[in-house]
């Protein structure tokens, strides 16, 4: 909220105050100075129920640097049914360790929801396409980001954001046409492959991989693997990792998610309580794939949608 005393402005200096300040006081408008921390987006928040109508939202993002001082890539992190959880900036942490500027999306917090796992409350997708739109724009701002490798990193229903993302329809619908869609689209375990679309294999920016579990009986993998193969079809450059694996083996959670999520099998992650104890571990192999799709995004940005950026 904009607290300037009115009586002692006058008129028109209090109107340029109102356009130029508080019309945009609810959330960061560039970052070209260089921040990093946690900062506030302006965004939408979509109906969930057919008697709610579009409302303008504010989300918070916490941004994260490499060492350094040139500019890198960048990861939007998109954070599953249970919001936001230490395993989510673990993520962060070691996309940071990696060179790479990571970005965590927030978008229950502000919406007053804490999770919607459960069904008590819920989050339009559309709201997340546009809090990750929008937290693009911000994120080119940023004078250490490269704003034409900006990538996205996403877990459950944050995965179905993502891969909803990658979808032409909604880029035209939520991207307001400054940026290029993001280079790459990483979805673990992503919730609403089942979900059919129009025009679905308008397939448009980076490269799409998806990251699953075959234990995993909460999100299953069937539909995605239908995902993918209708898209491969029509030519696009999509496709998933699988993890074999018994549903005991679980990815390492945070002790805050692990009441939530006891229910699920997730075959995933295996290995200590290391983020990366063992080569094979699926959060490394990912974290090695997304780092390359990136990379080979710099060398090919005039790529067909068909080849160029791959994670293999």
């Amino acid at each position: 909220m904009c607290k300037l005393p009115p009586e002692r402005l006058p008129s028109v200096v209090l109107a340029l105050v109102v356009l130029a300040g508080c019309a945009t006081s609810g959330g960061v408008v560039t970052l070209a100075d260089g921040r990093t921390g946690s900062f506030p987006i302006l965004t939408k928040t979509l109906p969930t129920r057919p008697a709610m109508v579009e409302q303008p939202g504010t989300i918070t993002a916490d941004l994260s640097l490499p060492a350094g001082s040139g500019r890198v890539p960048a990861v939007i992190v998109l954070h599953s049914c249970t919001g936001v959880t230490p395993s989510v900036t673990e993520w962060a942490r070691e996309l940071n360790r990696m060179g790479y500027a990571a970005l965590v999306l927030d978008s229950f917090t502000g919406r007053g929801v804490k999770e919607i796992c459960t069904g008590h409350a819920s989050v339009n997708p559309g709201s997340r396409l546009a809090d990750l739109f929008r937290a693009q724009e911000l994120l080119a701002t940023h004078p250490r980001v490269d704003p034409q490798r900006i990538g996205v990193l996403a877990f459950s229903h944050g995965g179905w954001v993502a891969l909803w993302a990658s979808q032409a329809w909604y880029q035209r619908r939520f991207m307001r046409g400054t940026l290029a869609a993001p280079v790459a689209f990483a979805a673990f375990y992503p919730v609403g492959c089942n979900v059919r679309l129009v025009d679905e294999a308008d397939v448009s920016g980076g490269a799409v991989r998806i990251f699953h579990g075959t234990a995993d009986d909460w999100t299953t993998i069937d539909h995605c693997r239908e995902w993918v193969a209708r898209r491969r079809a029509a030519g696009k450059n999509v496709s998933i990792v699988e993890y074999e694996g018994d549903p005991a083996l679980r990815p390492l959670i945070a002790a805050a998610e692990a009441a939530m999520l006891s229910a699920r099998s997730r075959s995933l992650v295996t290995g200590s309580s290391a983020f990366c104890a063992s080569r094979e571990s699926s959060r490394c192999a990912f974290i090695r794939a997304l780092a390359r799709s990136i990379r080979n995004f710099a060398k090919s940005r005039t790529a067909a949608s068909t080849g160029g950026h791959s994670f293999s």
